[in-house]
């Protein structure tokens, strides 16, 4: 199935790609402002770890429509984790990794079998809901407290947290790890090592999500061509995000973190309600 029209990876070789057209149709502002919306989507993620996803979608949406612009912050994902992953393996916690992978691929597996069928209208405004109730969750510290009653290191219940966080990132183009994160926040020793764990498991699983894709002849030349134009605002906002990061303490850490949820969350929300009332 192709969402987008036009033939998928199958096929063809490096010279159909270069004859792909980038961007068509869109004026020169508009491919400026993809571009942009990249490099601050990956100056969160370079800071962070995770999180560049959903800006971009959001901001990118207006522009691409839904499935073509979750389906290039796919592959531009995919080429800034190459530069991140050397960071994640220094800091991650490998034992959480390890606990977290069979829920991951599961979680991801499901979400692109479901992916073609889901409007993206509704998809962005789910993404807010959720959004919303994790920062809920951290406000009042749910989890915390959720944890009194239940062994937050059970296989079980790690599973679950895993395999929503992988399908919903998936379903959504992006957010898996916002789901995550209250989990990780809890878990994790210190800022770096959610960090490090964030870049490793966002990486590798989203290398898993693009064969997935791949295979299901999702994605085309045209949208390859374009994640290869972003790839300079890609790698520009991933140094950016980092040095950022090696400058903060782990209170303004987990303040801006805080900061990006709301103000994503707020605007998923919006766009969200807008698209269903238009």
């Amino acid at each position: 199935m192709h969402l987008l029209g036009g033939r998928g990876f199958e096929g063809f070789d490096m010279m159909q790609i270069l004859e792909a057209e980038a961007f068509s149709d869109m004026t020169p502002l508009a491919i400026g402002s993809v571009m942009l919306a990249h490099f601050i989507g990956f100056c969160i993620r370079g800071g962070f770890g995770f999180g560049s996803n959903l800006p971009i979608v959001l901001l990118t949406t207006w522009l691409l429509g839904p499935h073509h612009a979750i389906l290039l912050v796919a592959l531009t994902s995919g080429v800034a984790q190459f530069h991140l992953l050397p960071q994640g393996f220094r800091s991650a916690d490998w034992v959480l990794i390890r606990r977290l992978t069979v829920g991951l691929t599961g979680g991801i597996a499901l979400g692109v079998w479901t992916f073609a069928s889901i409007e993206g209208e509704l998809l962005i405004l789910l993404m807010g809901v959720l959004i919303v109730l994790i920062l809920l969750m951290d406000h009042f510290q749910l989890i915390g407290r959720i944890q009194k009653n239940m062994d937050f290191q059970s296989f079980g219940l790690i599973t679950i947290f895993a395999g929503f966080s992988g399908a919903m990132g998936t379903i959504t183009g992006g957010g898996g790890f916002y789901f995550l994160v209250a989990y990780l926040k809890l878990v994790c020793a210190t800022p770096s090592e959610l960090r490090g764990t964030s870049i490793f498991l966002s990486g590798a699983f989203m290398l898993f999500r693009l064969v997935l894709l791949a295979m299901t002849s999702l994605l085309t030349r045209e949208i390859l061509l374009e994640a290869l134009v972003l790839t300079p605002a890609v790698l520009a906002g991933s140094w950016v995000g980092t040095r950022l990061f090696s400058v903060s303490s782990p209170e303004r850490f987990y303040l801006v973190l805080r900061m990006v949820l709301l103000f994503v969350a707020g605007a998923l929300l919006v766009k969200g309600f807008l698209s269903l009332i238009v």
